[in-house]
């Protein structure tokens, strides 16, 4: 047994070295997948490629020792090998981490590049063995380190490569060990890093709402109204069918039959506008190959281009597929051209990516693991009514009995809850590529892949990348049906990326005015309160998924809440003690300050500070379950609302307090309807209702201006 090996089963005394050749990895723990040769211990790039398990890696996991200074190459080898397959012993740290023992393939590769930089920066000082560290060189690296403009994250990480080095020791020759680094003291590793100022909150930028709104209307028109055409046009375009008369004649023949046809007739042949010269329409050959049932490469081969050479290239290469999917009333498009079948697949497919990550809340990695058959369609027998459940990976809490992190991730304990726009999204992708196990390969969105990589998961670049074509061409198509209402705005923040379609979700739902119920209405709910369960696990629902963003949200609402509460504002209703009891009490205990996780929590489940604005109705909900007239059945169930039905608000409900901001809305909703009324085009029976709602607003803005005088 090598001494590598007997690293793993024997006590840490036992000192790993490179005097053998062995594979660098434990058979047993090899990918199912992985076919190619195992990487040796005197290689000088070890590939770790084996260990992964999920198809959504991407690009090369390697550690190329080549690049290592000569002198510490062996460290290197030693070290990495270690990380590899022994777990780093972190219990001999003096103060509490949440580093795992055990790294994953890319964070190995992370800890090799800064385990490298350390090493070249000690050849810089003169220093070619560990064990020539002195505290007064870690002194200086810090320094360095702390001088570089890096986040404290980003620095953190460079010096715990570092410790992770000295942890390994008991494994290691005496050349190869390091003194214990001195920033693992408390007290110092807070002077060397600083305050960490961590925040619970979400820093990722949620998509502009006309963004994200005018995209995900466009991703479904794809999905479901497009879908069909293109579906159609694929299998025409790879299906080739030769015409009768052509049965048994060479390429060369049928294009010299072609041309003489052509020539007799209009004298033009199908051209088309090539990416590389875009300014010069050329003649069609690959069309006109596939009209006369040849191949790509026989057309090649056939030298053909010379007989049609003679031939204007005027006309449309259009495949014969009948137009099914409409914009209104009209056909999307007059045809089908062969040369876009490969760009409106990529834009359908990333349509589809749209609908399923932002429709149902999942992860980006989660996503792009989806396999074929993950969509599963539940009808209730006594109901008859239809449900969409999605089965697949969870990768972020997958972890082992030591906390470590499963490679492969888990199966998801509960499946995410979807509607038929997803189901449909998921049928497209499974009728576009039947032969890939995954629901989302990259070859759906790039023809520029290898072999080896033609069926791993799209990585979140080219679905960026994608999604900005996607953009474009939905805004050429506005401008062309003259529909610029429909148009994507540009996003503020940036580009539109996959990790911030499930904060946009959660965003959407508790920062909107209303946002439940445009949930509800936007994703075909009846009611706002049941997007509790939408989109996340059965068992639990959205609030299981996005409590920090529903913390947040409230927190700021209860914090303007109070500054208008100190500058004077007025509350009346018969909720208004409750208000201003429950937004003082917030201030006492939450403002100004971040919010952890369990602040949030306690936050939510105070039940003084459920104070919610309903904007629709000009009106502050201070819930109280047991008064509130949105539940009818409140007093013959047994279950508990969290929240108001706010889709179902009651003008005589004891949990109504009205505020300045709420009248100051009202007044500026008359103002409209007052517009509306005003115009010629608005029929009578309509103004008289407008009249009505004025009255109605009327009377609430004189209640709280003059609450006494309407008692």
């Amino acid at each position: 047994m090598s001494q590598y090996a007997a690293a793993v089963s024997t006590p840490p005394t036992v000192v790993a070295t490179v005097d053998s050749d062995p594979i660098i990895l434990d058979k047993t723990r090899l990918s199912p997948s992985y076919t190619q040769p195992l990487s040796r211990i005197g290689d000088s790039r070890w590939d770790l490629g084996p260990l992964l398990h999920k198809p959504t890696v991407t690009g090369t996991q390697s550690v190329n020792f080549d690049t290592y200074p000569p002198c510490f190459r062996p460290a290197a080898k030693r070290l990495v090998w270690l990380c590899v397959n022994v777990p780093t012993p972190v219990e001999d740290l003096e103060r509490p981490t949440a580093t795992r023992s055990q790294l994953s393939v890319g964070s190995i590769v992370v800890y090799a590049g800064f385990m490298r930089l350390w090493m070249e920066w000690l050849v810089a000082q003169a220093v070619h063995e560990f064990s020539e560290v002195t505290v007064e060189l870690y002194r200086r690296y810090c320094s360095e380190v702390t001088a570089s403009g890096l986040s404290r994250e980003s620095q953190a990480n460079r010096l715990f490569a570092i410790t992770r080095c000295w942890l390994y020791g008991p494994y290691l020759p005496d050349s190869d060990t390091l003194i214990r680094p001195h920033w693992e003291d408390t007290l110092v590793r807070a002077d060397v890093l600083g305050d960490p100022k961590w925040s619970a909150e979400n820093r990722t930028p949620p998509i502009h709402p006309q963004t994200m709104s005018a995209l995900l209307v466009w991703a479904i028109r794809f999905c479901v109204d497009f879908s069909d055409d293109i579906l159609a046009a694929r299998h025409a375009k790879s299906t080739p069918q030769t015409p009768p008369l052509l049965e048994g004649r060479s390429a060369w023949e049928r294009f010299k039959d072609y041309a003489r046809q052509q020539r007799a007739t209009s004298g033009t042949v199908p051209g088309f506008y090539p990416a590389n010269r875009p300014q010069r329409r050329c003649i069609a050959m690959q069309f006109i190959g596939w009209q006369l049932g040849l191949t790509a490469a026989q057309v090649s081969e056939s030298g053909g281009s010379s007989l049609l050479a003679d031939l204007d290239p005027t006309d449309e290469a259009v495949l014969p597929v009948a137009i099914t999917g409409r914009i209104d009333t009209q056909p999307w498009t007059r045809g089908v051209n062969f040369y876009e079948v490969d760009e409106l697949s990529n834009l359908l497919a990333t349509a589809a990516f749209i609908v399923v990550a932002y429709l149902t809340g999942m992860r980006g990695e989660e996503c792009r693991a989806l396999q074929h058959g993950c969509c599963r369609t539940i009808t209730d027998e006594s109901t008859g009514q239809t449900r969409y459940l999605i089965y697949g990976r969870v990768f972020k809490d997958a972890l082992d009995e030591n906390g470590n992190t499963i490679p492969a991730g888990t199966q998801r304990d509960q499946p995410w809850q979807a509607i038929a726009p997803v189901a449909k999204a998921v049928s497209v992708m499974e009728a576009m590529y039947p032969d890939s196990q995954l629901l989302f390969p990259l070859r759906a969105y790039t023809s520029f892949t290898g072999h080896a990589e033609r069926d791993k998961a799209v990585h979140p670049r080219m679905i960026r990348d994608r999604t900005a074509d996607l953009i474009a061409w939905c805004n050429a198509k506005s401008d062309e049906f003259g529909r610029a209402h429909e148009s994507i705005p540009a996003d503020p923040d940036g580009p539109v990326v996959l990790k911030r379609f499930r904060r946009t979700l959660a965003w959407f739902i508790y920062r909107r005015p209303g946002g439940r119920i445009a949930l509800g209405i936007q994703y075909g709910h009846l009611r706002g309160h049941t997007t509790d369960g939408y989109g996340s696990r059965v068992a639990s629902g959205l609030r299981d998924v996005f409590p920090m963003e529903e913390a947040l949200a409230a927190a700021e609402y209860l914090e303007a809440a109070h500054t208008r509460l100190d500058d004077g504002e007025t509350v009346t209703g018969p909720a208004a003690p409750r208000y201003r009891d429950g937004v003082r009490l917030y201030h006492q205990q939450f403002g100004g300050r971040y919010l952890t996780n369990r602040q949030a929590a306690a936050l939510h489940a105070n039940p003084r500070l459920r104070i919610y604005d309903n904007s629709e109705q000009f009106v502050t909900c201070c819930y109280d379950q047991s008064k509130a007239l949105c539940h009818p059945d409140r007093a013959t169930t047994a279950r508990i609302d969290a929240s108001p039905d706010i889709t179902n608000c009651q003008p005589n409900c004891g949990n109504i307090a009205r505020t300045d901001h709420n009248i100051a809305n009202a007044e500026a909703a008359i103002d409209r309807l007052r517009e509306e009324i005003a115009s010629p085009v608005i029929p009578l029976p309509m103004k008289a209702r407008l009249e009505q709602r004025i009255g109605n607003l009327q009377r609430i803005i004189d209640h709280h201006r003059n609450p006494e005088g309407h008692r």
